[in-house]
C-alpha cells in the first residue's frame, strides 16, 4: 500500500487532509466496514447451528446444576472472551475469566469454552490439556476444527475469518485477524440473545445486574 502524504496540523489543533488523501482513507474505511459486516453475513450462512444450540443447551445444563463457565482466550481473542464471560454474567449465569484476579477453581461439573483462531496457540493449550485432565466440558471457538485444542475438545465451533495462521497469506482490508475476531464476538452476541430467550431474561434483568458505580 502506497504511504499517504504527511497530513499538515493547523491551527486550533485541526488537521489538514489533501483531497487525495481524503478520498482513499474514506474507501478505505467504508470498504473495510462492508468487509466485515460481509463476513459475519457468510458466517450466518456456513456456521453449523446444531453444534451452536449443542453449546447453548450445554450452558444451560452446567448453569442449573451450579456449575461454572470458564471462558478464555489470548490476545485479542482474549478481549472477545471477556466480553461473553461478562454477558453470561448479565444473565445470571456464573462465569469467569480465566486469568482474571477472579478465577474459581475448575471442576469436572463446568464447562471452559476457549477463543483461538489458530487452535495451537500457547496459553489456550496448556488450560485445555489441564481442564481435560479435571474432566470438565470444552468447547472451542476456531478457524481450525484439526487443530490441537480441537482435538481436546468436546464442541468445536468453526468461525470463518483470517486467523493468525492466515494472516500473512490470506489479503484482507480488515487487519490481521479481524474478520475471525469481530466474527467471534458476533456468534457469542448472538448466542447471548439466544440464552435470553431460553431462560426467559429481560433487559431489564440485565440492568439489575449491570455495572452501577463504573
Amino acid at each position: 500500500m502506497e504511504k499517504l502524504r504527511t497530513s499538515r496540523i493547523i491551527k486550533g489543533g485541526e488537521i489538514e487532509m489533501n483531497s487525495s488523501n481524503s478520498k482513499l482513507l474514506r474507501e478505505r474505511f467504508l470498504n473495510t466496514l462492508l468487509e466485515i459486516a460481509d463476513q459475519v453475513k457468510k458466517n450466518s450462512k456456513s456456521i453449523d447451528v446444531n453444534h451452536i444450540l449443542k453449546l447453548i443447551d450445554l450452558i444451560a445444563e452446567v448453569n442449573s446444576n451450579n456449575g461454572r463457565i470458564f471462558v478464555y482466550g489470548a490476545g485479542r481473542s482474549g478481549f472477545i472472551g471477556r466480553c461473553f464471560a461478562q454477558r453470561l454474567m448479565h444473565l445470571g449465569i456464573n462465569s469467569c475469566f480465566v486469568s482474571d484476579a477472579v478465577t474459581y477453581r475448575y471442576s469436572k461439573e463446568d464447562l471452559l469454552i476457549l477463543v483461538s483462531g489458530s487452535g495451537e496457540t500457547t496459553s489456550p493449550k496448556a488450560i485445555a490439556e489441564e481442564a481435560k485432565e479435571i474432566g470438565g466440558k470444552i468447547a472451542l471457538f476456531t478457524g481450525n476444527p484439526k487443530s490441537t485444542i480441537a482435538s481436546l475438545s468436546d464442541l468445536v465451533i468453526k468461525v470463518e475469518g483470517k486467523s493468525k495462521e492466515k494472516a500473512i497469506s490470506q489479503s484482507s482490508l480488515a487487519p490481521f485477524t479481524s474478520l475471525f475476531d469481530i466474527s467471534t464476538l458476533s456468534i457469542l452476541d448472538s448466542i447471548g440473545a439466544s440464552l435470553m430467550v431460553l431462560l426467559g431474561i429481560t433487559e431489564n434483568d440485565i440492568d439489575k445486574r449491570h455495572a452501577s458505580i463504573e
